[in-house]
């Protein structure tokens, strides 16, 4: 009990913390109506949202804020507004998971499990990391947790992949967790092959508690791996959406490693300038004032990334985008991230019925 506590607390220090308070409820904004003869069915809106689902004594009052978010997504889909596919990380308590119920999503995947361990072998290079763990920050403490990521869909899942990251790839009390990479395959009315969906959460920076230089080998390492595992488990001619917490903040080191590592693998698309939040802020996809500065928000804290390409391997046009889960009008925000959404265009291939679910994973 003494070593879970103090692994919850090192756990807690990594995160943080919000106020929990009860907000006002604010209306939904209106994103992309998902509902069959509804406009904008053709396209396909996209959220991520990091909701900070940590049990106490890490964090307090999250009960109320994660149902509220349940409510919230619920409330959207009453008037036909809710994100088609809801990426979340750091949904580790019940309530977390309870999302995907309270919002009314048909269809979940999760990542990482607690037990879950990767086959991936340390590489030569990660033997000096290796060597020289850090203990008091909850290195070799074991996994208290699963990954935290669930991946909520209104289309069926056919396939999922995933991958723990291997202990030479996490730092400090990151490693506490079993965070690593969710693929979800889904079978989209109106697009001819599956649709993979990518949810991810990298290593902390300073958060970690560790040397920066020791955060920073683990999160290139987790770069390089993901990249690796959607180039083998996504098909290339597969519409990809890619998105989570990435931890790059303004970090030069981490941006450059995270681009080149999907850029080493043929896929260009995931890009400084293309990412789905800053094209949206270019390309005035916007409704409003208030979402254009929260997107800002989003954009300038340079954690939460979306990313889509489609059959063809270029970069989706941004149709649409909005804040649900920002700037509150009474009390702090829902989480210590804000979650945006964003609808992409349809790819350039003819709609076809789906017929096969042949090759996916499961």
């Amino acid at each position: 009990m003494i070593k879970l506590f103090r692994a919850l607390l090192l756990t807690g220090l990594a995160m943080s913390v919000a106020t929990g308070a009860v907000v006002e409820e604010r209306k939904p904004p209106a994103l992309v109506a998902a509902k069959p003869g509804l406009a904008g069915q053709d396209m396909l809106s996209v959220m991520t949202y990091n909701v900070k689902g940590l049990a106490w004594p890490i964090a307090w009052g999250r009960d109320d804020a994660l149902a509220r978010i349940g409510d919230r997504l619920a409330a959207m889909r009453r008037e036909g507004q809710q994100p088609h596919i809801l990426l979340l990380q750091e949904a580790f308590t019940p309530q977390a998971a309870a999302i995907a119920r309270r919002a009314g999503y048909a269809h979940v995947a999760a990542g990482p499990d607690v037990g879950m361990r990767s086959p991936v072998p340390a590489p030569p290079a990660a033997s000096a990391f290796l060597a020289a763990p850090r203990w008091d920050r909850g290195e070799q403490m074991g996994k208290q947790m699963g990954s935290g990521l669930l991946i909520l869909s209104d289309y069926p899942v056919i396939g999922v992949d995933r991958l723990a990251f291997p202990d030479f790839a996490c730092a400090g009390v990151d490693c506490l967790a079993n965070k690593g990479v969710l693929i979800a395959h889904l079978a989209v009315p109106g697009y001819a092959r599956l649709v993979s969906v990518v949810n991810t959460h990298l290593n902390a920076r300073k958060a970690a508690l560790v040397d920066i230089a020791r955060s920073q080998d683990a999160f290139a390492r987790q770069a390089d791996l993901v990249s690796r595992f959607v180039s083998d488990h996504v098909p290339h001619d597969h519409l990809l959406v890619l998105g989570g917490d990435m931890n790059i903040g303004g970090d030069a080191d981490r941006k450059k490693a995270f681009f080149a590592a999907f850029a080493a693998r043929g896929m260009d698309f995931v890009a400084p300038a293309l990412g789905a939040a800053q094209r949206a802020l270019t390309q005035g996809a916007l409704p409003g004032r208030d979402t254009r500065r929260d997107l800002t928000h989003a954009v300038n804290h340079g954690k939460d990334w979306l990313f889509a390409r489609d059959a063809s391997g270029r970069a989706m046009p941004v149709a649409q985008a909005q804040v649900p889960f920002g700037t509150e009008p009474q009390g702090a925000p829902l989480s210590d991230h804000f979650g945006y959404a964003i609808a992409f265009a349809p790819d350039a291939e003819p709609p076809m019925r789906f017929a096969s679910a042949a090759g996916a994973r499961r």
